[in-house]
């Protein structure tokens, strides 16, 4: 298998420089990745529907549910990138990764039982934030909107919400806007974000 599958990666991932955490022989294109993770998630998304999920805003979670996304594909399904070795790259520095995943836990758990906003916009924020902290090598993106969904089924006692009429994963013009909605939230507005989160849940 060669490096270059991963190349010419979709707006907004995370390279994927090091393949050598693949643990499985048989992909070597970037749709057999793609489709490897696809059902490895599905099993994630099962444990959230029927799973005793426990504490929703804690790093214990956090980690268990990338693990239970990615176990089937990758070696370092989580595993925080204060623990392999990574370089700083995107989100906060690898050292900070467990204080600042910790730290957002319990501001999160704490704005859940004081909530006076709706859930949209909370979970705007909180979405904004997972992805910020970057706290994996990769899978961010996607591991972040299923922490989202578990507060929206498990907490709210809602369905889970609608991220894309298509996929996010690939390039589109969905992704791009919602690229561009984090990467204004980096900036300080959460606006374009919680717009982009109302335009594909209109009925909430």
């Amino acid at each position: 298998m060669t490096d270059g599958m991963f190349h010419n990666e979709p707006d907004g991932t995370t390279p994927l420089d090091d393949v050598s955490g693949l643990l499985r022989d048989d992909i070597t294109t970037r749709e057999q990745l793609d489709e490897a993770e696809g059902l490895n998630i599905v099993s994630a998304v099962d444990w959230i529907d029927r799973g005793r999920l426990g504490d929703v805003f804690t790093v214990s979670f956090y980690r268990q549910l990338h693990r239970r996304m990615y176990d089937q594909v990758w070696e370092w399904s989580g595993v925080l990138r204060s623990e392999t070795g990574a370089q700083p790259n995107i989100g906060v520095p690898p050292a900070m990764v467990p204080s600042e995943l910790g730290r957002v836990a319990m501001e999160f758990a704490e704005s859940w039982q004081a909530r006076s906003e709706s859930l949209l916009p909370f979970i705007a924020r909180y979405h904004h934030t997972l992805v910020w902290v970057h706290p994996f090598n990769n899978g961010n993106g996607r591991w972040a909107r299923l922490a989202c969904d578990a507060v929206v089924e498990r907490l709210a006692r809602e369905p889970r919400l609608v991220w894309a009429t298509d996929t996010l994963n690939a390039d589109s013009s969905e992704r791009s806007t919602y690229i561009a909605a984090l990467r204004q939230a980096d900036a300080g507005d959460l606006q374009p974000l919680e717009e982009y989160l109302s335009e594909q849940n209109p009925d909430r």
